[in-house]
Parts: structure tokens; sequence; C-alpha cells
């Protein structure tokens, strides 16, 4: 997962705005009709083992892609951080990709629809209530999942006022029993000491590698 500074948060609202200058959200909605793409459900309930969560992160098309045909098989999801990445692996994989980057305005949304996204994470910690709010609903509305990246107590609030059904917990596993019960959760695990892991695999339905 990405962490998010104040100076890149401005980066990002600039680059919206020069985008919409040049495509607009009329122009991004009528070309969503030539698409092939259309979202894919997000299945990560647990059943009878852990599901995966593959992050793919390369940047050379063809490493890039021979993972994720390599993981394919085991993999639930995967986690990708770039739009251009992500509608070259569309192609060639089954498996519904998660797009992870900060989501500040809806512009992004039909972005992420137009390149073949399913899924978004949502990052209550830079947004406010009544903002993360209106981007759960939008989200939605264009048929794509949504992830809660969980960092405090707050956030969390945030993300089930916002009617989140996946949280991703970051590893804070303090905040399970503050969850309420049919919300399903993921986490990594890679920096969780070992003994206390097995304490918590139980409240998790899917871990991200």
């Amino acid at each position: 997962m990405q962490d998010f500074k104040g100076v890149k948060i401005t980066q990002i609202r600039d680059v919206i705005e020069v985008k919409k200058q040049s495509f607009d959200a009329q122009w991004l909605g009528r070309s969503l009709a030539y698409t092939p793409y259309q979202p894919r459900p997000l299945d990560l309930k647990r059943k009878e083992s852990l599901n995966s969560i593959y992050t793919l992160s390369n940047s050379n098309n063809e490493d890039f892609l021979f993972r994720a045909k390599e993981l394919e098989k085991d993999a639930r999801a995967f986690i990708v951080e770039s739009l251009e990445l992500a509608t070259y692996l569309r192609r060639y994989v089954r498996t519904p990709l998660i797009y992870d980057f900060l989501i500040l305005d809806s512009y992004q949304l039909l972005e992420a629809l137009v390149y073949g996204i399913d899924s978004v994470i949502l990052y209550p910690k830079y947004l406010g209530q009544k903002e993360l709010k209106a981007l759960s609903d939008y989200t939605l509305k264009l048929g794509l999942e949504r992830v809660f990246h969980i960092e405090s107590k707050e956030d969390l609030t945030k993300a089930i006022f916002a009617k989140a059904d996946i949280l991703n917990l970051n590893e804070n596993f303090s905040l399970v029993p503050l969850i309420p019960k049919q919300k399903i959760l993921i986490s990594t695990l890679q920096n969780t000491l070992k003994d206390s892991v097995n304490s918590h695999i139980s409240a998790l339905d899917a871990y991200i590698i």
C-alpha cells in the first residue's frame, strides 16, 4: 500500500485538473460505450482457507505479465498502482484488478473504469466523511467494488459510515473487536510477529502479499 504525503496530494489534485481540461468527465463517460471491459466481482469472502491478493508493481511489461500469469491460479485479486499497466494486464488475465492510488475526485473513478479496473482502494485518512461517502457511493454506482484502507479507529469509523464492505486492516488487528460482523477483512501479515499471527488469522478473509 502506498503512503501519500501532503506535497504529493497537491500534485495529484493538479494532475486531475489538467486531465479535466483535456478530457472532461463527459468525454470519459461517453468513452465507456467503447470499452470492452466490464467490472468483475471481487469475491474475497473466506471459504476454507485464506484468499491471496498479490501486489504487482513491476514497470517492465514482460516481467509484469509473466508474474501475473504465474500467480493467476492462486490469486483472488491483483493490486496495481498504474492504470496503464492495469489495462495491459486486463487483456490477459481473468483475476480482478484492484487500483491502489489516492482517489480524491470522482473523475479518477471514471478513469479507472475506462482502463478496466474492477475495484479501487479508498483512503479515509485523506478524506472528510462527506467526501468519502460521496466517492464510495459513486464507486458503487459505476459497478466498482471498494476496499477501505484502515490505519486508525477514526479511519474505521469513517469507513463504516461510508458503508464499507471490505476493510484492509493494514495489520491494525486491535480494531477487530470494533468491526461489525459480515465485513470482509484483509491485511498484510509481513510485519506481524509470528506468535501473534495465528491469533488474528481466523478474523481475516484474505491477505496481501
